[in-house]
């Protein structure tokens, strides 16, 4: 089976060579952001701490969107929020004026028996 045809009397050592040189240009090209590792700065935290403390539910869901699970004990409210590498506990108690607003937060593993993630590298992954 032929995949392409050449021109006839096109010689064959003249296809290849122009291949080649098409293939050997592209491979003289400079990277780009050709940086050590350790200079490239890492992304942005998606979410903060400081984002969420104090914040309130509406807040809250604005930035996570909907919790996965919702219970309210006696004044306070626990939330829980599944994130793209754990999942985010949040829990609510009213302030002064009567607001519930975020006053503590913590991580869970997604799965059992897996590590407890650390508060910062949940947040920034989302």
């Amino acid at each position: 089976m032929l995949l392409f045809s050449r021109p006839a009397g096109y010689p064959a050592l003249a296809m290849t060579a122009a291949c080649l040189a098409l293939a050997g240009g592209c491979a003289s090209l400079p990277l780009r952001d050709a940086r050590p590792a350790d200079l490239i700065e890492p992304p942005a935290s998606t979410h903060l701490v400081e984002d969420i403390l104090g914040a309130t539910s509406a807040e809250i869901d604005g930035l996570l969107g909907v919790p996965a699970l919702t219970r309210r004990e006696g004044d306070g409210e626990f939330r829980r929020y599944t994130l793209s590498q754990c999942e985010l506990i949040v829990v609510l108690y009213p302030n002064d004026q009567g607001v519930r607003r975020a006053a503590h937060i913590d991580t869970a593993a997604k799965h059992s028996g897996l590590e407890k993630p650390v508060l910062s590298d949940c947040l920034a992954a989302g």
